[in-house]
């Protein structure tokens, strides 16, 4: 995917949420994203990769592992 298709994606996405605070939050986090170290960076941008090349855990499972290990905390 290039970067323009990318951007509509994105711009796609962000249109379709309803909730003030998670816009705030994307909101603050891409400006934060500009104070980042360059290491921080490039961890991020490691991060999302993997993420694109599907190589992540999905939430579901990762909540489900959480509550089997943690279930005393989720009562």
């Amino acid at each position: 995917m290039n970067i323009q298709a990318s951007k509509i994606e994105l711009a796609k996405i962000v249109l379709d949420i309803d909730n003030p605070d998670l816009i705030q939050e994307i909101v603050d986090f891409i400006q934060s994203k500009e104070s980042l170290s360059e290491e921080q960076k490039s961890k991020i941008n490691e991060a999302i990769y993997s993420l694109e090349k599907e190589e992540g855990i999905q939430h579901d499972a990762v909540m489900e592992e959480t509550k089997i290990r943690y279930s005393k905390y989720f009562k």
